[in-house]
């Protein structure tokens, strides 16, 4: 299958029927979404992680800047998340780039 950069809807709909999702480090406290599965293109597996907050100017995780940071994201309940297909396996016309060019986006909610 060659390299190509695109999205279709239905690809969304298979995805949200095989992607694994999970949330780090937890759903209370939410940091980091990580999506994993097969592409809904070329079916081999893939990775993804969508951080939830950022910690610029905050390096010391337990500081109230880095707390407030971290309940705002968990209250926010819901993201939606383009997932760009980052698969290992070789596409012609790749060049320097991973997967093969896919995306599809998920919506993934949690509770607080």
């Amino acid at each position: 299958m060659l390299y190509r950069v695109e999205s279709d809807l239905e690809w969304n709909t298979v995805a949200a029927g095989t992607a694994r999702v999970s949330l780090h480090p937890d759903e209370t406290a939410p940091e980091v979404i990580v999506v994993s599965g097969p592409c809904p293109r070329c079916r081999h597996e893939t990775v993804h992680a969508e951080p939830l907050v950022s910690y610029a100017n905050a390096l010391d995780r337990s500081s109230l800047l880095a707390r407030l940071l971290r309940r705002r994201a968990a209250e926010a309940g819901s993201r939606e998340v383009e997932v760009i297909c980052a698969c290992s396996a070789t596409h012609p016309e790749a060049g320097e780039r991973t997967g093969c060019g896919a995306s599809w986006v998920l919506r993934v909610e949690w509770s607080a």
